[in-house]
């Protein structure tokens, strides 16, 4: 069903799904958050009566509640097994004494997992279910951690510039909406397209789809999504390295990637980070591309009309060796590193080519060896 708003495009709702793993059914970068566990019993929390002398409690943030989070308290089914209860206060009530625990299944010896179980949060339209995901993580009583994520997504067919897509809507950072942007890519996600054309989008102000701009409104719950071409966007130039090959950046306007021409991408007017470039070349009938991603928290760079910005990555890289050494066992680590610091991968023909290798020669020679490094 299809709705008119105005100046935005038209509404599209999608459904809603649960699953025990929405990254690997949907294909999505979803992250997995551990938090740890209150120090004290929360005051002034009704609580069941539990079987363990020491529950643990913990806080599920979400801007879906307007105290801004969900108690959660983990107990045990026996005095002095495993904590294998779960209680979340489900009707943000603030407590917990009328709620019915969820049973966890063993995972491994030090992991217990929930299965995705309801909270029931206030949406833009009335009340609506959400699901989280948690696996409770307990190596010793000093390192006791609570993996949580996101159990449901969105999906359905939207109209796209007038053509059909699947799309999929993930609550990336598991807090409860659908709708977050973010400039330091801890932003939900979109994903457009079926099978091997699937591709996966940051949500942002605006959405970037087979070369035409469209401005994005998604429901905070998740319910719809809205999209309306963009003709009347102010853009900026970004300068790079002639020699890159590809060049990703995002923030709160939105991922792009881009296939610079001399040197030069253009973006929407905002503020943005570098989220991974490449170089690629052919020598000797070989493919090799360079590839930098991962970046550590960097200053951000400002798109506008008025004055080019410059963004410094590519060549040169650096080739960083470390050598440890505890109980008489030395351990070696050889990376690449970008000029801001990121890591750069090398793939030869697409894909990683082997291993460099280390000679390691005492000055008499009495000791010589050499060792090939591996992928970690």
């Amino acid at each position: 069903m299809i709705f008119s708003i105005g100046a935005l495009g038209d509404v599209q709702w999608l459904r809603y799904r649960t699953s025990e793993d929405v990254g690997q059914e949907v294909g999505a970068s979803v992250n997995r958050y551990y938090r740890s566990f209150e120090s004290q019993r929360p005051a002034h929390v009704r609580c069941p009566e539990f079987k363990s002398d020491s529950p643990l409690f913990i806080k599920w943030d979400t801007p879906m509640d307007g105290q801004g989070f969900r108690w959660i308290a983990l107990d045990r089914s026996t005095p002095y097994g495993q904590y294998d209860l779960l209680y979340i206060d489900s009707n943000g009530d603030g407590h917990l004494d009328d709620e019915t625990p969820y049973q966890g299944r063993r995972s491994d010896q030090y992991r217990m997992a929930f299965n995705p179980f309801p909270v029931y949060l206030t949406g833009e339209d009335g009340p609506i279910t959400y699901h989280l995901a948690c696996q409770f993580y307990s190596y010793d009583e000093r390192s006791r951690y609570l993996m949580m994520s996101s159990g449901g997504y969105y999906e359905g067919t939207v109209l796209i510039g007038g053509e059909p897509a699947a799309c999929v809507l993930v609550d990336s950072n598991g807090n409860g909406t659908f709708d977050d942007t973010a400039e330091d890519f801890n932003a939900d996600r979109i994903l457009l397209g079926e099978g091997r054309d699937r591709r996966e989008y940051f949500v942002g102000r605006y959405l970037d789809y087979e070369g035409t701009l469209y401005r994005l409104q998604i429901a905070r719950d998740g319910a719809f999504v809205s999209l309306a071409a963009a003709p009347d966007v102010t853009f900026g130039v970004v300068q790079v390295p002639e020699s890159l090959t590809k060049f990703s950046a995002g923030g709160v306007n939105g991922m792009y990637d881009m296939t610079p021409e001399n040197g030069h991408v253009r973006l929407p007017e905002g503020t943005y980070r570098v989220y991974q470039w490449e170089i690629a070349r052919q020598d000797k009938g070989q493919g090799w591309t360079l590839r930098g991603s991962n970046f550590p928290r960097q200053q951000s760079f400002t798109v506008s009309a008025d004055t080019p910005a410059r963004v410094a990555v590519g060549e040169p890289v650096f080739s960083r060796l470390s050598v440890s050494e505890r109980q008489g066992i030395y351990s070696i680590n050889q990376e690449l590193q970008g000029k801001m610091n990121e890591q750069v991968s090398v793939l030869r023909n697409g894909r990683q080519p082997p291993a460099p290798k280390v000679h390691i020669r005492s000055q008499t020679g009495a000791y010589d060896r050499t060792f090939s490094l591996e992928y970690g």
